[in-house]
């Protein structure tokens, strides 16, 4: 009987209902799905086959056409894959298919010369990947404990080590995966975490200028379990921010929020998130209409600083309204709670692709090499309120 190799979700932040696994050619075909978990919409996938033998193997995201994004954007797909536990890569290519009932698939394949292969939307960022790059940054950023999640796991926060409490000084609150999967924002507080703590001149004024504290990890059961995390339930997490938190973990944040606030001044808060599958870019989602002038207006002046970092881009494509649908109260988000309680404290939302920016596919260099980016805006727009 011929050896059929064994599928399923990766071990971190594993996601992925594996629907079938053939004999294709000389090789397997692996057919799966993301899982929505908690998400009443799905995205996020994480899967790996073991078991190959050094045969090629191709997989096939099933359904695709129901995840977050327009289906007409899945063209655009390149997910990543990993194998034998090396580096991750993105997929040379990707194929959309169109079946006769109208549903789509992505095809994208692994030439072969491995025993396990695995495969995601983007590159997976959680908890051992953090660990690792605090390791090699030698105590540059300061680990403290700031709540404990609903199931048990300790919740932290970062801060740039030497910081003169003495006195208020300008600050930068940093935070990522709001959404579980959203990894694009976690790569890039990697390269900033990394920025911070080197040599290099601009980071040092930086460090000396700013008081900069990370919630790397919002969601972190999420992070762990392998949720996508948009639109959780039983509440998303970034409609979460009423007066009474309606989680834990941003009951947590919010009294840490109220920490940097009171040894801040002027201050500013960034969250970062990714868009659907294949929207491509980097960009602002803007506080809603229905939010006060003076909010968006500085949101609006944090784009036209960062524009310029991207000169492929257009700047005006940097500034998107916030108008889509929301499940939950679309007005209780981490940048209206910000506004409206820290003494219009301005939080920017910046969404950033899974999967390209202009003609460029991202790799995790490209994220890392947007972390410095992002910190040098904040300190130019902070000065200019100095």
């Amino acid at each position: 009987m011929a050896h059929t190799p064994q599928a399923g979700p990766g071990e971190v932040s594993g996601n992925g209902a594996i629907l079938a696994v053939e004999r294709e050619g000389d090789g397997w075909r692996v057919a799966f799905a993301s899982e929505p978990r908690t998400s009443p919409q799905p995205l996020w996938f994480h899967v790996q086959v073991s078991g190959l033998s050094g045969a090629p193997v191709s997989f096939v995201w099933e359904i695709a056409d129901i995840t977050l994004g327009s289906r007409d954007e899945l063209p655009g797909a390149r997910p990543v894959l990993r194998a034998d536990g090396g580096p991750w890569v993105r997929a040379e290519t990707a194929a959309v298919v169109e079946l006769p009932d109208g549903r789509r698939q992505v095809h994208f394949a692994h030439a072969g010369g491995a025993d396990a292969v695995a495969a995601a939307l983007c590159y997976p960022y959680g908890p051992a990947h953090l660990d690792a790059t605090l390791a090699e940054l030698h105590g540059a950023w300061e680990r403290s404990p700031i709540g404990i999640t609903a199931e048990g796991r300790t919740l932290e926060r970062l801060r740039l080590t030497g910081v003169d409490a003495a006195a208020p000084r300008p600050g930068v609150y940093l935070m990522a995966r709001q959404h579980a999967g959203e990894t694009p924002g976690s790569w890039i507080l990697d390269g900033l975490l990394r920025h911070l703590a080197s040599d290099d001149a601009r980071a040092r004024e930086i460090a000396r200028s700013l008081d900069v504290w990370v919630a790397p990890f919002v969601d972190l059961d999420g992070v762990v379990n392998g949720n996508y995390g948009k639109d959780a339930l039983p509440w998303d997490f970034n409609r979460a921010w009423e007066p009474m938190a309606m989680r834990p973990a941003v009951h947590a944040l919010q009294r840490d929020l109220q920490r940097f606030a009171d040894r801040t001044a002027p201050r500013l808060v960034i969250d970062l998130h990714a868009p659907g599958h294949c929207t491509g870019d980097i960009y602002l989602q803007l506080p809603r209409e229905q939010r006060p002038q003076a909010q968006q207006d500085a949101a609006r002046a944090f784009a036209e600083l960062f524009a310029p970092h991207f000169p492929e881009l257009e700047p005006e494509s940097f500034k998107r309204e916030t108008r889509y649908s929301s499940r939950w109260n679309a007005l209780a988000t981490l940048g209206s709670w910000v506004w409206d309680y820290l003494d219009n404290t301005p939080c920017v939302t910046i969404e950033t692709s899974y999967q390209r920016i202009g003609q460029q596919v991202l790799e995790i260099a490209d994220y890392r090499a947007i972390g410095p980016r992002v910190i040098t805006t904040a300190l130019a727009w902070l000065r200019e309120r100095a």
